[in-house]
C-alpha cells in the first residue's frame, strides 16, 4: 500500500491539473475490493507516508486517504501505530497543517472517540 500511495504522489501536480478527480479516481482503484481487515493492515502504511510528505496538500491527501481506510475497516478501534505515532503526528501537523488539516484530524478522533 505504501509503494502505491508514494507513486501517486508522484507528478501529483501535473496529473491533478490534468484531472481534477485525480486522488479520489486513485484512492478508488486503491480500495477496489480491499477487505475491512486489509484495510485495518494498511493503517501503519498510510501513517508511515503521512509522517514522511513534505507537502501540506499531501499531508491533507494522506489524511483524506487514512479516513477512506478507517472507514473501509468499519472500526473504532484505534490502530496501535496511530498510538505510538499519536505526537509525531500532531507534531507533524503543527509544523505543516492547515486548516484542512486540522479539521480532517479532528474527523478521524471524533471517528476513532479520542479526546
Amino acid at each position: 500500500m505504501k509503494d502505491r500511495l508514494w507513486k501517486i504522489y508522484e507528478n501529483w501536480e501535473i496529473e491533478l491539473d490534468k484531472n481534477e478527480w485525480y486522488f479520489s479516481d486513485c484512492y478508488d482503484e486503491l480500495t477496489e475490493n480491499l477487505s475491512s481487515s486489509d484495510a485495518y493492515d494498511a493503517i501503519p502504511a498510510v501513517l508511515d507516508v503521512l509522517l514522511h510528505v513534505k507537502d501540506t496538500y499531501l499531508v491533507n491527501e494522506t489524511l483524506d486517504f487514512l479516513l477512506i481506510i478507517y472507514n473501509i475497516a468499519d472500526t473504532t478501534e484505534v490502530h496501535p501505530i496511530l498510538l505510538a505515532e499519536w505526537h509525531e503526528i500532531n507534531r507533524k501537523l503543527e509544523q505543516m497543517g492547515d486548516s484542512f488539516s486540522v479539521s480532517a484530524w479532528d474527523e478521524l478522533r471524533q471517528m476513532l472517540r479520542i479526546t
